[in-house]
C-alpha cells in the first residue's frame, strides 16, 4: 500500500499589499488537504506559517504552500500574470485532480498538446472542467455560469458562488458554443471581464 505522506498537494495564496485574500476559503481546503494526507500536526491557520514581509507592501505577490504528511514549505514570488487570449479543447477521462496536487505531470502533458493556443479546456467524459491553471467561467445573456464537474474546487470560485456572483451550470463540450465569453479564474486571478474572451476564441 502506497505511503500518503508521499503525496504532496500545495495551496496557492495571493497577497495584496501585504493582505492574504480569500483566506477562509485556503484555510477550508489546507484543512481538508491536511485531513486526507494524516497530517501529523494539524494547522487550523495557514496565515500562522506565512511571514508577511515589508517588501509585500504594494506589491501583488504569489505565495506556494507546499506540504505532505511530515513537512511543510513555504515559498514566494512575485506573480507575473499569463496572458490567456486562446483555449483549445483538450479530452481527458482519467484525469483526477480532487486535490490539489503537487504533481501536475499529467496537467503539463495535456497542456503541451495546446498548439498555438494560450491555454486547454479539460473535458472529462464529454463535459468541460477546467484549464490548467484554473477554473472556467462562461457567459450568457448576462449571466457567468461555471461548471458543475471541476476537477478541483477552487477558492476564487467558491467565493464567487457564495457570493452569488457566478450560477453553477452542466455544461456539456457540445453546448459550449451557445456562450458568448470565457474567463480563467483561480486564487490570483479574480474575477474581472476584461480577461474574458470571445467563445470563438476556443478551437476544437
Amino acid at each position: 500500500m502506497e505511503e500518503i505522506g508521499l503525496i504532496m498537494l500545495f495551496e496557492t495564496l495571493a497577497i495584496n499589499n501585504g493582505r492574504i485574500l480569500n483566506l477562509d476559503y485556503h484555510n477550508r481546503r489546507f484543512k481538508q488537504g491536511q485531513l486526507f494526507l494524516h497530517c501529523q500536526t494539524m494547522i487550523d491557520d495557514i496565515a500562522n506559517i506565512i511571514n508577511i514581509s515589508d517588501e509585500f507592501n504594494n506589491k501583488f505577490i504569489r505565495c506556494r504552500v507546499t506540504y505532505d504528511k511530515h513537512d511543510i514549505k513555504v515559498q514566494y514570488f512575485d506573480y507575473i500574470p499569463k496572458n490567456i487570449q486562446s483555449f483549445k479543447l483538450i479530452e481527458c477521462n482519467y484525469i483526477d485532480y480532487t486535490y490539489k496536487y503537487d504533481d501536475r505531470n499529467l496537467l503539463n502533458q495535456l497542456l503541451s498538446q495546446k498548439g498555438d493556443c494560450d491555454e486547454i479546456i479539460i473535458i472529462k467524459n464529454g463535459l468541460v472542467t477546467d484549464c490548467s491553471i484554473g477554473n472556467l467561467l462562461f457567459l450568457k445573456d448576462n449571466h457567468w455560469y461555471t461548471p458543475d464537474t471541476p476537477l478541483l474546487q477552487g477558492t476564487q470560485r467558491a467565493y464567487l458562488l457564495e457570493a452569488q456572483k457566478i450560477h453553477l451550470a452542466n455544461i456539456d463540450k457540445n453546448d459550449i458554443w451557445q456562450y458568448e465569453k470565457v474567463m480563467m479564474i483561480n486564487a490570483l486571478n479574480a474575477f474581472d471581464e476584461n480577461r474574458a474572451v470571445l467563445i470563438k476564441n476556443i478551437k476544437e
